[in-house]
Order: structure tokens, then sequence, then C-alpha cells
């Protein structure tokens, strides 16, 4: 089925986004590679539906400029259908462009009672349609692409468009489409430009290691990320990351370099590991330097006041969610199903309110725990800072 425009040269791009200006709404989608097949996080391909046509960008095309399409994604007068755009936003942000005016399906469906689903699950749901997912998952660096991929690729904005009348519908008739409005304008106020796409350490691993070692590990995660970069490979294909904790913690591991199978094959050999003793000779002379110790532990055990503090907060949270929370929720769920509650008053949210925190509360959300909390005879006042 060919029902695309496949795109690869500026020309043809010039000509779709004079397309795409005089269009109200248009459906989009990102393919990319996450640190799977290359370094990073990596754009691949943009997939465009508007006024019966769909247009298959190819941003890895030779000396293509993506400025003015971009321009039209952060244009808040087109309105941008997506679905799961969670990702796509991200990635959107490290590029530099801030979509604007989107309309995520995803969120629609879960207000709307839907459970969570994958794209497929959701068509086949709303509008009785099946899609393949069978390339899913495949290589989006590969050129030329196959009929498959772009077949695939066209089918996540074919019918968005489509999908998001028919729930606009539904809301209008449930009365809830201004929620679904004003959780879609939290998206165009959010920013992960400055989020690290390649995280690669967790508080988690400090534990068992000791200062000394902690900063040693840090450090021969940073120098794989380098060579990581300028392989243009996934990190974890360079060298398994067990393997530089334990050699972190044990100089002696070096020994067993030639037997590690989670090292890429172009760096198996006396050189890189030349390189890599000689990096964490480096670390434990700057770890010694810097005052750190080999027994002490580098995550920190909390001291009792802490600790003590932390109890009474987790006690305080567990009492209001149990005598304030769980109720509304019960009523949430009544009038508006199972599905909705945990996107409406989820644990995070009921956490973070128990403890005065509403940076995350929604006034939709706000009118309604108001509301169910009066008919309950329940006083939410400290929870959501009513004046008395």
């Amino acid at each position: 089925m060919n029902n695309w425009q496949y795109i690869d040269s500026n020309e043809e791009l010039a000509a779709c986004v004079e397309f795409l200006n005089q269009e109200k709404t248009i459906a989009i989608d990102l393919e990319f590679d996450k640190n799977r097949y290359r370094y990073g996080f990596n754009l691949c391909l943009i997939q465009i539906f508007a006024g019966g046509k769909c247009f298959i960008i190819d941003p890895l095309s030779k000396g293509i400029e993506l400025n003015d399409l971009f321009k039209i994604v952060e244009n808040p007068k087109i309105e941008k259908v997506v679905y799961s755009f969670g990702e796509d936003l991200r990635l959107f942000h490290s590029l530099g462009c801030f979509p604007q005016n989107t309309f995520d399906v995803a969120i629609a469906m879960r207000l709307l009672d839907y459970p969570p689903a994958s794209l497929a699950s959701a068509l086949f749901e709303v509008l009785d349609i099946e899609i393949s997912k069978s390339a899913q998952k495949s290589n989006w660096f590969l050129r030329p692409l196959s009929e498959k991929q772009i077949d695939y690729a066209a089918k996540d904005v074919l019918y968005l468009i489509d999908m998001k009348a028919v729930l606009v519908d539904y809301a209008q008739q449930k009365e809830i489409l201004a929620w679904i409005e004003e959780e879609n304008k939290v998206i165009d106020r959010l920013s992960y430009a400055d989020v690290d796409n390649n995280n690669y350490l967790k508080e988690k691993d400090k534990n068992g290691l000791s200062e000394q070692e902690f900063y040693i590990f840090k450090g021969l995660l940073e120098f794989r990320e380098v060579i990581a970069k300028k392989y243009n490979r996934p990190s974890y294909q360079i060298i398994d990351k067990e393997y530089l904790r334990e050699l972190a913690e044990r100089p002696k591991q070096i020994y067993r370099f030639s037997k590690i199978k989670g090292i890429y094959k172009s760096l198996k050999n006396e050189d890189f590991k030349d390189e890599l003793w000689a990096k964490r000779q480096q670390l434990e002379r700057e770890a010694a330097q810097l005052g750190l110790s080999n027994t002490e532990r580098a995550l920190k055990r909390v001291s009792s006041e802490v600790y003590q503090a932390r109890k009474k907060q987790r006690a305080i949270r567990d009492e209001a969610k149990k005598n304030i929370f769980k109720p509304i929720q019960g009523l949430i769920a009544q009038n508006y199903g199972e599905n909705v509650v945990t996107y409406i008053l989820g644990n995070r949210l009921m956490d973070e309110l128990a403890v005065g925190n509403l940076d995350n509360l929604r006034n939709y959300k706000r009118v309604l725990i108001e509301q169910y909390a009066t008919e309950l005879g329940l006083d939410v006042s400290r929870y959501l800072a009513i004046e008395p």
C-alpha cells in the first residue's frame, strides 16, 4: 500500500511545509533510536498526516534542513494530534523544537476510561482498525527503509485525526472535554531541553561501594560514554557496566579483560585494555587527592532524626490516603470508571497532596476532589490550601 509521499530533499520539504501551513490540524509522530543501534537519542523519521496527505520525512537525508518544519510544529495556530507524546516531546526538545497546541489522543482515552494501550490496541478499540506492529522495533537508521517500515510509520498517523474526532464527541457527551484540554495545555509548558537522555548512573549504583570505589566507577562510566560516542554505539555495547563496577572495586579484574564477553569487538585488544587501566589508575589518584574514603560507604545512611522525620511524613501520607483520598477515589471510579481513577488521583498525586504539594494538581482535579469531599463530609482544606 503506497498512500504516502517520501520526502528526502529540501525542495520536497519546502512544498510539504507550504501545504501544512494551510492546515488547521495535523497528525504527527516520530520514529527514533534511543541507544539501541547507535549512540544517543536520534531522530530517524517524521510522519505527518494532514488534508488527506501523508508525508514521510527523512531527517537523515544529506543536507536536509528541518527548521521550517519545526516552525509548523511550534505554531500554536496549527493543532498537532499525537499519541503518547512523551518520548517524542523529549526528542523534539533536545533538537530545540518546542511543540505547541497538541492534542494527545492517549490522554483523552485515559480520561474516557480506556485502559493504557499501544496505538495498535487503541485503534482497534476506538475505530475497529487493525494495524501490524511487526516493524515497531526495527532499525530506523537503515536506508533505504523497507516498504513494510514506511507503511508501518504511515499508519502511526493516518488515523489519529479520526480517533480524535470520535473521542472528542464522546468527551462532550460525558462533559469532560475541558479536562482533556487542560491536560493537553500542560504539554505546551513542559521543557525537557536540559534533560540528560543518556543517563547511565543511578543513586542505587552507590550501593555496596565505598566513596573511592564509586568515584572510580562513575569515572569509568563517563569514560565509556566518551568511547561510545566516538564509535557511535550504545554505551552498553562498548563494555559491560557490571565489569566496570567490579574493576572499580578490585583492580585485579583488569586481568579478566580478555575473558569478558560484553566488550565491543573493535576494542577487545591490548591497546584498549591499557587505556582502560590507565584511566582507572588516574581515577584512583584523583579519589585519593579528593580525600575520598575507601571504607566509608558512598550511599550514606540517614541520621536517626532524618529517619524519624521521614517515618512521620510517611504516616501522615498513609493516613491521608486511607481516610481522605481513597474514599474520593471510590466516587471517581463509580462515576467515571476504574481506569480513570489512577490518572486523576493516582498514588503519586495522593502522596504529594498529603504533604501540601500542589504542583501537579490540575484545576479540574481540584474541583472534582473538593466536590466529592463535600459529598463525603471530608475536610480537604489542609491538603488543597483552601482558606477557611
